[in-house]
């Protein structure tokens, strides 16, 4: 045989001598477009959140007081709810979780899509920089949000799959 296994049946060659090793039968249902998305947002995210605050701080001239009262709100809510978003899109992606999927879509369009349109056309003084930066963020953000839809109905297939057969072989 020259260890090759069987691959039409997915059993290994024999280890140690204890009998045939079972390969695994389950196709990954992760995707690597949401994952590509994802991780490349943390840095995206990052580099918002600095442009963000260095704007709001050159528009209000370094002034402890902003005129917009919802604009530091908009910033802490970013803050705290956009490494939750990415946890939950980047590990229930790789990990197959359908609840972590779904919390990313909701947190993506309940609570980071609202801040990013309020900080594209809602904020006072509007410049064009928050514009082209909110443009991007924004467009991102509808493709996370296809991207995350469309993992979580793959996963969600998959596991309903294994569950069907699961129970068709008892």
């Amino acid at each position: 045989q020259g260890g090759e296994g069987d691959a039409m049946t997915g059993v290994a060659p024999t280890v140690g001598g204890k009998g045939p090793t079972r390969r695994s039968h389950r196709a990954v249902a992760s995707d690597v477009i949401l994952q590509h998305m994802v991780a490349h947002n943390v840095y995206f995210s990052v580099c918002w959140w600095i442009a963000t605050v260095l704007a709001t701080f050159i528009k209000t001239g370094g002034s402890r007081e902003d005129d917009d009262e919802i604009r530091p709100v908009m910033i802490v809510l970013f803050t705290i709810f956009e490494p939750i978003r990415l946890y939950a899109g980047f590990a229930g992606n790789l990990q197959e979780k359908v609840p972590l999927l779904m919390g990313f879509v909701s947190l993506s369009v309940f609570v980071i899509l609202p801040v990013n349109a309020f900080f594209w056309y809602g904020q006072s003084a509007v410049q064009p920089f928050d514009k082209a930066l909110n443009t991007v963020a924004m467009t991102l953000l509808a493709a996370e949000i296809v991207a995350g839809i469309n993992a979580t109905r793959k996963v969600l297939r998959a596991q309903q799959l294994a569950y069907y057969l699961s129970e068709s072989s008892q």
